[in-house]
């Protein structure tokens, strides 16, 4: 790994704060979760440098770092953080600073697995307020959603959405702004173990059906960490936390309803002083996931977003994407779901889609994943070894 000087690729790319280049590069079933207050700002490239993230991942990125033999202070001096401020407990790092320490904890640790480890060692109470308010919701399903309304006062560099997909739910989890692929994969990584600890300690059943599904091909290192971890699968198309539906409507021991709505107030004032409002491309893909293939147009959404198509092409510019590129998106992450969860043919799946001439889909599909459909889905069948 490569010096803090260097910084400006491993943890965002084009895109200059300070001195330093930021932390971003130029990534169905029935949604039971919401574009609530805590989804709709979209992170802008300024908002890397502006204070974000609680202390209290940063104190545990260094706990766990430490435990792999890294002084904690030498790990703050190469992230350029001060202990002071990870010494406050209504401190907050800026994206920069907490990607950066990051980093520097798996370049010093020499782990690449340091997600995995970060999350198996994170509980309920990682998550300070938010934490408390997950304990004392009704239900799983109103604690996940408390977490999906609310995941910007904690990791702002991600998006998370609950939905249903047959007898599974399913917790989603994608970027709000194109990250660097290697930071990628460690937050990813020390997310959905974490979030795999948390749901049965809410619930106090062990949960043995979790699974975890990777958007990305297999870690090298993962094989030295399968026995502690929950199932896994790779090359999903999307990055989620699986388990059975009926665990939804489970109540934890500790809900307090009122302490709940406490909480939340709570965290909607942290919002409204964040400044957190306007999440234009979240909004964008949650109306082309609801579609399930039955695509609209810029057009038509821009009617359903009260502005001009202009508008909502200037404003998707500015968050460095497309509506093209949110439609790929969806499109492959679909017919990746669709080819490995379904048995309707290539040729029903371009219809689904909206492609009118199946080539056209089969050739979109092989720039996605460089493969055809038929021997995309004929690898996913084989046998392991």
């Amino acid at each position: 790994m490569r010096g803090l000087h260097d910084v400006s690729s491993v943890i965002c790319c084009g895109r200059t704060i300070g001195r330093r280049r930021s932390v971003v590069s130029g990534a169905s079933g029935r949604d039971d979760g919401h574009l609530g207050p805590g989804s709709r700002r979209g992170m802008r490239p300024d908002d890397l440098g502006r204070p974000f993230v609680p202390v209290v991942y940063g104190v545990l990125i260094q706990d766990v770092a430490e435990r792999h033999g890294v002084d904690r202070a030498a790990l703050l001096a190469a992230a350029a953080v001060p202990q002071a401020l990870l010494d406050d407990p209504n401190g907050r790092l800026t994206q920069l600073q907490a990607g950066t320490l990051l980093y520097q904890a798996v370049a010093l640790s020499r782990e690449p697995a340091l997600g995995y480890e970060i999350g198996l060692h994170s509980s309920l109470t990682s998550h300070g307020l938010m934490g408390y308010g997950m304990i004392s919701s009704s239900t799983l399903r109103e604690a996940i959603e408390l977490s999906v309304k609310f995941l910007q006062l904690r990791l702002p560099m991600f998006r998370m959405r609950l939905f249903t997909d047959g007898g599974h739910a399913a917790i989603e989890i994608s970027e709000a702004m194109p990250l660097n692929a290697a930071v990628r994969q460690c937050l990813l990584d020390l997310f959905l173990v974490g979030m795999s600890r948390v749901a049965p300690a809410l619930t106090g059943h062990r949960m043995p059906e979790i699974q975890l599904w990777f958007d990305s091909p297999e870690p090298p290192y993962y094989a030295r960490y399968r026995e502690r971890l929950p199932p896994m699968r790779f090359d999903m198309g999307s990055s989620q936390l699986r388990f059975r539906s009926t665990y939804l409507d489970l109540r934890p021991d500790t809900a307090n309803p009122v302490t709940a709505r406490m909480v939340e107030e709570q965290c909607r004032r942290e919002l409204e002083q964040l400044g957190f409002a306007g999440d234009i491309p979240g909004q964008v893909r949650a109306m082309l996931r609801d579609a399930q293939g039955d695509y609209p147009g810029l057009e038509r959404i821009a009617r359903r977003l009260h502005m001009s198509s202009r508008t909502l092409k200037r404003k998707l510019k500015e968050h460095r994407t497309s509506f093209h590129r949110l439609l790929e998106e969806t499109r492959r992450a679909e017919s990746i779901r669709l080819l490995r969860s379904t048995a309707l043919s290539v040729e029903q799946i371009a219809e689904r889609l909206g492609y009118s001439d199946t080539s056209n889909f089969c050739r979109a599909f092989r720039k996605w994943t460089s493969a055809s459909p038929n021997v995309f889905r004929a690898k996913d069948a084989a046998p392991g070894p």
